[in-house]
């Protein structure tokens, strides 16, 4: 895990440098929710890191999150029945479907007041988003951040992200073989055992 931790270190970094850089046009802080809206896929080592931090909450909050979690579920169950821990086997038109089914459901991590409840432990995803992603080479790899954002691609920081995703493919290879490509929802790691490696 500290091999991940690496790589998610170099994300941070690279937003604190890209918050400071623009200022107001780039105005996310705690309790802004906009981001955590609709369900996304993420790695083995993202669910590894969730449960993590599910394990180490306050055990109110972590029943909370579970029970939420394991509604959303429910909900997905109830049109995809063949929906198990996580989406092995599936193609990206079925995973896509699946996220799309609730439409802008909130993340189960999300507290009260919006806040992000495992902060410390939350997906490499949810830590790139914000501002347009461009690449130290100059290619947009995404052109859009946040709706609240105001900043454009060529106003953003850039950031090493194709050397970040060459070496996280890296790195999932060697903790996960044979199953580096599986992905799976926040909701399914937060409610179901992790495959065993």
């Amino acid at each position: 895990m500290n091999d991940y931790r690496e790589l998610l270190g170099r994300v941070d970094g690279w937003y604190a440098r890209a918050k400071a850089a623009a200022g107001d046009k780039l105005p996310c802080a705690k309790g802004c929710r906009d981001c955590c809206l609709g369900l996304f896929d993420v790695t083995l080592a993202d669910a590894e890191l969730l449960r993590e931090g599910l394990a180490k909450a306050a055990p109110g909050v972590r029943k909370d999150i579970q029970a939420r979690a394991s509604e959303i579920m429910s909900r997905l169950r109830a049109v995809f029945p063949g929906l198990g821990e996580d989406f092995d086997g599936w193609s990206e038109k079925d995973i896509d479907a699946v996220c799309d089914e609730l439409g802008e459901v909130e993340c189960p991590v999300l507290g009260p007041a919006g806040e992000c409840r495992l902060y410390e432990h939350r997906p490499m995803t949810c830590r790139l988003c914000g501002p347009p992603l461009v690449d130290v080479s100059g290619k947009v790899v995404h052109p859009e951040g946040c709706p609240k954002c105001l900043l454009k691609p060529s106003e953003t920081v850039p950031f090493a992200c194709l050397e970040l995703h060459r070496d996280e493919r890296r790195l999932l290879k060697k903790q996960f073989p044979g199953r580096s490509g599986v992905v799976l929802l926040i909701p399914q790691a937060l409610v179901q055992e992790l495959p065993q490696k």
